[in-house]
């Protein structure tokens, strides 16, 4: 789906990323360009196009559900719900930041996402 984290698997296929903290910055982009919106998921061997985003950029991306965050807090990929994003621990790489206060603890079903801003750092 449009916003996902993305990244490589061994044989250079594109997949959401599934690695707590891994170090991608990738996401996923809407097919625009075949009358596609952000809200269009993709299916297994679907072309997707990504933006391999550089730090700054803001992206519509996904936090993952019972996840609170406030504007500025680091975030992570997050390997339960893959390519969403979840609160930054540990030492793991932070790939983004929220660019938006964005509440997915109530009101999104577990495995689920909300839609937010985030600034990939």
């Amino acid at each position: 789906t449009p916003g996902h984290l993305l990244d490589f698997a061994a044989d250079d296929t594109l997949i959401k990323n599934a690695t707590s903290g891994g170090r991608s910055r990738m996401f996923a982009l809407e097919a625009d360009y075949i009358g596609n919106s952000v809200t269009t998921a993709y299916v297994a061997n679907d072309r997707v196009p990504y933006a391999d985003c550089a730090p700054g950029v803001i992206v519509w991306a996904h936090l993952a559900s019972g996840e609170n965050v406030a504007r500025g807090a680091a975030l992570m990929g997050d390997s339960t719900v893959k390519g969403a994003l979840i609160a930054h621990t540990g030492t793991n790489f932070q790939c983004a930041e929220a660019d938006e206060d964005a509440d997915a603890s109530s009101g999104v079903a577990a495995g689920g996402t909300k839609r937010f801003r985030a600034r990939v750092m």
